[in-house]
């Protein structure tokens, strides 16, 4: 809530007054302790100034030396009665003074013997409280910003119980009297009024009536005001006994009124306030209510009501518990420790019960004592009654541990049995040493043993705390630095919600959220281990302080045995990474497609894994302690550390076999000597190297075969005209035309493979133009459809409704396309038919055409290689293997490219082109 400015500088206001007051009060409270501490020396006898005598008056029984009623005191000890201000301080200074009076006109000296002591001890008492009162109120005014009322409430208290005239009355003891019966009078409303403002102060219309509370408190105020200062001239009318009795009983009506009020209204505020720690504060005032007024009624209110006269020990005794009052009070509106007061109650109750046991006991042998042994032996009486009182002694404390077990077990009820459990279930959690089970042994013994809704315990692994049992609600791991330091240094703390607006909740912010309230520190010789967090109990109620010094003797027992469990759980999980990482290796080992094998000193195969075994051709039983020449050639094998060697050997099986063999001394001071072998298997590798060289040499003779057809072309011209020259000349019965036929076709042949060998090597320098692709694949389709007719081979074409176009020749183009489609029908003529599919994608800036068959595809091997020259699948068929070759030429000069793939059934071409610009959208 906020306080404003007003408010602040009005409550400055209200506590500069009360200061203000209770300066005054002191002050007049100084000068009524002294006179009063002075009253306890009695004079003996009532005397009175009277010019240059003091008159004495009645005197009292026994009379204070030689005086008697009439006498009038002259000289004091030689000092004229005249120059003496202050009889009765005279006379107290000394035991014995000498006294010179006028009796009968005659005089006399007389000794006067000073009396003993009257000391009021339960006003003493009660002026200690008074004290007591006033530093209460003024260590809470000091402690809270809304204690001005309780404040007031100890003042008025402190001058209620401290403030007692002397009479006669001057102006100090009036002063002294008045206050004393304002502070009667005011009481009772504050008390009201206090009772009503807590745990809140009363708000809206119940606070416009409070001070109406005070008007009956006024109205006497205002009588008694009358009848001391006026006479009662004013208002109460002249001061007869009856005036004086009816006013006394006005007050006493008073009195009770505002008591039975305030219970009335404690007892209905404690009915229907729900909150926790507002019913504690209610039932403090309760308690403190009932242990300071009850034995004060009981021991002084009754036996003074019905006229007794009790020594002055057993009053003083009846007014001690009245400080009881300010303290409970105090400690409902500080709300410090609300939820011990089951636990003070009972502990002081314990030992009220014990002092009652060794009391009462006492007294009772004392009795006993007194009627067995005869009055003749009193030193044996006193020598039993002494030991009588050691035994009791020695029992006191026995007795008080089996009263307060009997009030605990009273008070917690079943819950008695598992809080007890708790004392010595340290003990037994130091034995176990399985972290999970002692982990959830210590959890549920404290939820159970204290009635808590839940309790979790957060272990620290690493630079987090996990907890033991995940939580929605919970994170699943707390960092260890967003937890304060002071928190590992106390026992407990109290967790907070507070949080500024926009702020990211910390680490106690979520437990808080996550229903906890209290926090407890595992630590052993400063080490962090974790931390335990606990709810409050299942009636709503917070722990006491009995219940964290359990929970914390419990926890610093319980940190021994969770560093223990942790330790051993550390080892089992080294041991088992170790084991884990063993097997790694092995798998590693085993997995690995080069052979493995470890030697000893003397070449022997210590062990190998299944790669080593396969490549040996061996069952790995029958190599492990044989030795390794057994397997390889010994001759063949590397020397330790010189690096790879290839060497080739025949296995088992008889299969030829090339591998790389290496081998090195193992790095390992404890199998010293030891060598490992590794050996990869290269068989295909070279096989793979060998073709490689296979295709570059034929790839170079295209390159040379490029370079010279245009030499071979002339020749072969020459020789095909001869040959249509000799044919046309010759019969058709002739037997050489049949051999001109077949140079002719030769030549057509060599012809044509000759103009392939010049495409392939042309560099074309022709002009580029916009072409329409939708165009070109039409066109192309439309060239193709008998021979696809012819093939069963069904086309799939769905033209773009728009043109699509790029830069290059469409000739060129066309032949790319006429060259995939071909290739696509031939791939799928062998398999009885199947469907084309022509497909036309455009992105941005790019379009790419599709080509796709229903063949068997490309074998895996030939993809890398299917554009180079040279390469072709229709040997058989008269193919020269430059067809892709002059496509992928024709596509990069068009600045693009072509790429092929295997699908599930046939492959793909896909050929990418730059747009020349953004095809117009579709309509």
């Amino acid at each position: 809530m906020t306080i404003r400015p007003s408010d602040r500088r009005l409550r400055r206001v209200a506590v500069l007054v009360l200061l203000v007051l209770t300066g005054a009060l002191g002050v007049l409270g100084a000068r009524a302790f002294g006179r009063k501490v002075e009253a306890f020396q009695p004079l003996g006898f009532e005397a009175a100034a009277a010019g240059d005598h003091w008159r004495v008056g009645r005197v009292a029984s026994p009379p204070p030396g030689d005086l008697v009623a009439g006498d009038r005191i002259v000289l004091v000890n030689g000092t004229e009665a005249a120059a003496i201000g202050d009889l009765r301080r005279i006379l107290s200074r000394r035991a014995e003074a000498q006294l010179v009076v006028l009796r009968a006109d005659r005089l006399q000296t007389v000794a006067y013997r000073r009396p003993a002591l009257d000391v009021d001890l339960p006003w003493l008492v009660l002026a200690a409280l008074s004290f007591g009162y006033l530093a209460v109120g003024l260590f809470t005014l000091w402690r809270t910003r809304d204690g001005e009322l309780f404040y007031l409430w100890c003042l008025t208290s402190a001058v209620f119980f401290g403030f007692s005239p002397v009479f006669p009355l001057d102006r100090i003891g009036a002063a002294v009297f008045l206050s004393d019966e304002l502070a009667r009078l005011f009481l009772p409303p504050l008390t009201l009024h206090l009772f009503l403002s807590i745990p809140r102060p009363a708000e809206g219309a119940r606070r416009r009536w409070l001070p109406f509370v005070y008007l009956p408190a006024a109205a006497l105020a205002a009588l008694q005001l009358d009848l001391a200062l006026f006479g009662g001239r004013l208002l109460a009318g002249p001061p007869t006994s009856a005036a004086i009795v009816l006013l006394d009983r006005l007050e006493l009506a008073h009195l009770a009124l505002f008591a039975a009020a305030a219970i009335g209204v404690l007892a209905a505020k404690l009915r229907r306030v729900g909150d926790w720690e507002q019913r504690r504060q209610l039932l403090w005032l309760l308690v403190g209510m009932v242990g300071g007024y009850a034995p004060f009624f009981a021991l002084y209110g009754l036996p003074w009501i019905a006229g007794l006269r009790l020594p002055e020990s057993v009053a003083a005794l009846a007014v001690l518990p009245l400080a009881c009052v300010p303290l409970a009070f105090a400690w409902a509106i500080l709300r410090y420790r609300l939820w011990d007061l089951g636990l003070i109650v009972r502990n002081g109750a314990s030992w009220a019960l014990t002092v009652l046991f060794g009391v009462g006991s006492f007294s009772l042998l004392d009795v006993a004592l007194g009627r067995a042994v005869p009055e003749g032996l009193g030193f044996a009486r006193d020598l039993l009654t002494f030991f009588g009182g050691l035994a009791i002694a020695g029992l006191a404390i026995p007795a008080h541990r089996g009263i307060h077990g009997a009030l605990e077990r009273l008070a917690y009820g079943r819950a008695f049995g598992p809080r007890r459990g708790l004392s010595w279930l340290g003990q037994e959690l130091l034995q176990e040493r399985d972290l999970d089970r002692l982990s959830m042994a210590l959890t549920s013994e404290i939820e159970q043993g204290l009635d808590l809704e839940r309790v979790n315990l957060l272990l620290a692994q690493g630079s987090s705390l996990l907890p033991v049992r995940p939580e929605a609600d919970l994170p699943d791991a707390v960092p260890v630095a967003s937890l304060p330091g002071h928190l590992w240094e106390g026992s407990f703390e109290t967790l907070s919600a507070f949080e500024l607006p926009g702020e990211r909740a910390n680490a106690e912010q979520q437990l808080y959220a996550s229903g906890y309230r209290y926090v407890f520190p595992l630590r052993v010789r400063h080490a962090r281990l974790g931390v335990l967090v606990a709810t409050l109990r299942r009636d709503g109620l917070p722990l006491n302080s009995a219940d964290v010094e359990l929970v914390r003797a419990l926890l610093d027992q319980a940190a021994l045995a969770i560093e223990n469990a942790q330790l051993l759980d550390q080892v089992q999980r080294q041991l088992e990474r170790v084991v884990s990482l063993q097997r790694h290796n092995e798998g590693i080992l085993e997995s690995s497609p080069a052979g493995i094998a470890l030697l000893d000193a003397d070449a022997v195969v210590v062990t190998a894994n299944l790669a080593f075994a396969n490549l040996a051709g061996r069952p790995r039983a029958e190599l492990t302690g044989r030795p390794i020449a057994e397997a390889f050639p010994p001759d063949a094998l590397p020397a330790s550390g010189a690096g790879p060697r290839r060497l080739s050997f025949r296995d088992a099986h008889g299969r030829e076999r090339v591998v790389e063999a290496n081998l090195a001394p193992l790095q390992d001071e404890e199998h010293e000597g030891q060598r490992v072998l590794v050996i990869q298997d290269v068989t295909e590798r070279v096989a793979m190297e060998g073709a490689l060289k296979e295709k570059d040499r034929l790839a170079a003779l295209g390159v040379l075969a490029a370079g010279v057809a245009h030499e071979v072309n002339t020749p072969l011209t020459g020789i095909s005209s001869y040959a249509q020259l000799l044919l046309a000349e010759t019969e058709p019965g002739d037997p050489r035309r049949t051999l001109l036929e077949k140079v002719e076709k030769q030549t057509f042949r060599a012809s044509r493979i000759v103009s392939n060998l010049l495409e392939f090597a042309r560099q074309p320098g022709r002009e580029r133009e916009r072409v329409d692709l939708v165009a070109v694949l039409g066109e192309t389709a439309e060239l193709l459809r008998e021979r696809m007719s012819a093939r069963a081979v069904q086309l799939a074409w769905m033209p773009p409704p728009a043109p699509v176009e790029v830069v290059g020749s469409p000739g060129e183009l066309q032949q790319v396309f006429t060259n995939l489609m071909l290739n696509a029908i031939d791939a799928m003529s062998g398999q009885g038919g199947g469907t084309l599919e022509l497909r036309l994608e455009t992105g941005p800036g790019r379009v790419s055409v599709h080509v796709e068959d229903g063949g068997p595809g490309v074998p895996p091997e030939r993809l890398q290689t299917i554009f180079e020259p040279f390469f072709t699948t229709k040997r058989d068929q008269g193919g020269t293997g430059l067809g892709l070759s002059i496509c992928a030429s024709i596509v990069e000069q068009h600045g693009g490219s072509i790429t092929v793939e295997n699908l599930a059934h046939g492959c793909r071409f896909t050929v990418v082109l730059p747009l020349e610009s953004p095809p117009p959208a579709a309509p």
